[in-house]
């Protein structure tokens, strides 16, 4: 299932994307999902709370953007707006602006390391539970594989 959203993006960094993406062979929404999923991965901002959502500045020159999401992607989007407390846009431009130069290392050495197909750089190590405790409704995300999953996978002997 896939789940349409628009954003809007300063021309500057729509133009890096659209160069980025056709530099590495994505479509722009698989760049923008990676770099996202990679920021995530590397914990660059502590969470926040009780506190508004960010915005971009206002005063320049914007572009729309569609993007079809995955389902898990577009749940993926909405709780790093939720933790970050960053509009989708502000969420992008800060990648952009703060680990871009990482992410492309981290691009660069995949294409060296293995076969190239950039469909495999999705983000897909995000998964939700809802759960009961003493009587709370209770929601964990993960960023990442679960821990039960880990687990068991160095409990196996080859």
């Amino acid at each position: 299932m896939e789940i349409e959203t628009t954003t809007c993006l300063s021309l500057e960094h729509y133009q890096l994307i659209q160069l980025l993406s056709e530099q590495y062979s994505m479509p722009m929404r698989s760049f923008i999902s990676a770099l996202i999923g990679f920021a995530a991965e590397i914990d660059l901002m502590p969470p926040t709370t009780f506190t508004c959502l960010t915005y971009r500045k206002r005063g320049t020159t914007w572009k729309r953007l569609h993007l079809m999401l995955f389902a898990d992607e577009y749940e993926f989007f909405m709780d790093v707006r939720k933790v970050w407390k960053m509009s989708l846009a502000r969420v992008i431009e800060f990648c952009l602006d703060n680990i871009l130069d990482e992410f492309l290392r981290f691009l660069d050495s995949k294409i060296v390391e293995e076969d190239y197909y950039t469909d495999s750089y999705r983000y897909r190590n995000y998964c939700f539970e809802f759960c009961r405790e003493e009587n709370i409704q209770t929601g964990k995300f993960y960023w990442g594989i679960h821990p039960e999953i880990i687990q068991k996978t160095k409990n196996v002997t080859p």
